[in-house]
C-alpha cells in the first residue's frame, strides 16, 4: 500500500493533465521517486530530504480522525481497502487534512508584512479561525511545527520568511486578544510552504498528505484486526422525554445488552 498509494496518485494527476506518467525509478527513495513522478524531472536532494521530513512527521499522529476512521472500519470485519477508503474521506476534510492549502492561501491573502498584523486582527476579531493555528491536542506548540519551520528555514526563499513573519504577529496578535487561549502554530502552518517550495501543486497537498499516513493508517488496521473487538461508541439521550412510561426494566435490559457487545 505504501508504493501503491503514490504511484497511483501521480498517475492520476499526469493523467488529468495531459501528461504521460513516469514509472517510479528504484533508484531514488520514496520522496524522490514521488517528485520525479509528480514532475518528470529528478529533484534535488535538498528538495527530496525536504519532503522527506514532512512525510516522515505526519506518518502517524495517535488517535486522529481518519485513524480512528480505519480502525473503526476494520473492527467490522472489513477489508484494507475499505478501511483506507474511508480513512481518505475522513482526510479529505478541510479540518482535518485540508488546512495546508488554507493555511498558505491566508498568506496569499494577507500579500506583504506590513498588511499581516491588519489582517490577523481583522480575522480574529471577526471569529474567523487562523489556519495553521490551534489544536485538539497540543496547548504548546506542536513539536510537528517546530521541526517544520525549520525545514522551510533551511529551503529558504522569500516565503519562508514572510510565513515566519506572519507566525510571529499571529502569536502576538492571538495572545493580546485571546489572552490564555494558547493558540500556537500547528503542523499544517508550515506543512504548505514547505510543499509548495519543494513543487508539489497546491491540490496535491492532501494526497500527499494521504501518501505519508498511508503507513500509519495500514499499522493501525493490522493492530486492530490482530486483535478486534467491533468498535461502538455509546450515546447518551438528551431529547424529550418519551410520551408514556417505559416498562419496568427496560432501561436495565438496553444497558445490559450494550455490556454484552
Amino acid at each position: 500500500m505504501a508504493s501503491l498509494v503514490p504511484t497511483l496518485l501521480m498517475r492520476l494527476y499526469r493523467h488529468h493533465r495531459g501528461l504521460p506518467p513516469v514509472e517510479p525509478d528504484p533508484q531514488l527513495g520514496y520522496a524522490a521517486s514521488y517528485l520525479q513522478m509528480l514532475n518528470g524531472e529528478r529533484p534535488t536532494p535538498r528538495a527530496a530530504r525536504a519532503l522527506e521530513q514532512y512525510l516522515i512527521l505526519t506518518m502517524d499522529h495517535g488517535f486522529n480522525s481518519s485513524t480512528f476512521t480505519a480502525r473503526v472500519i476494520t473492527s467490522t470485519g472489513s477489508d484494507i481497502g475499505s478501511a483506507l477508503t474511508g480513512a481518505i474521506g475522513a482526510l479529505a476534510g478541510p479540518l482535518h487534512g485540508g488546512a495546508p492549502s488554507r493555511a498558505l492561501a491566508m498568506l496569499d491573502a494577507i500579500g506583504s508584512p506590513d498588511r499581516a498584523e491588519a489582517y490577523l486582527r481583522a480575522e480574529i476579531q471577526a471569529g474567523q479561525r487562523l489556519m495553521g493555528f490551534g489544536h485538539r491536542v497540543y496547548k504548546t506548540d506542536d513539536p510537528r511545527s517546530t521541526l517544520l519551520r525549520e525545514v522551510a528555514t533551511e529551503l529558504g526563499g522569500k516565503q519562508a520568511q514572510f510565513a515566519q513573519h506572519v507566525e510571529r504577529t499571529a502569536l502576538r496578535v492571538l495572545e493580546e486578544l485571546k489572552p490564555g487561549r494558547r493558540l500556537n502554530t500547528n503542523v499544517e502552518f508550515y506543512a504548505g510552504v514547505v510543499m509548495n517550495s519543494v513543487g508539489v501543486p497546491r491540490d496535491m497537498f492532501t494526497p500527499t498528505f494521504a501518501c505519508s499516513r498511508t503507513v500509519g493508517w495500514t499499522a493501525a488496521i493490522a493492530e486492530q484486526a490482530a486483535n478486534n473487538r467491533l468498535i461502538r461508541p455509546s450515546a447518551l439521550y438528551v431529547g424529550p422525554a418519551p410520551p408514556r412510561p417505559l416498562p419496568d426494566g427496560y432501561g436495565a435490559a438496553v444497558h445490559a445488552a450494550e455490556a454484552a457487545r
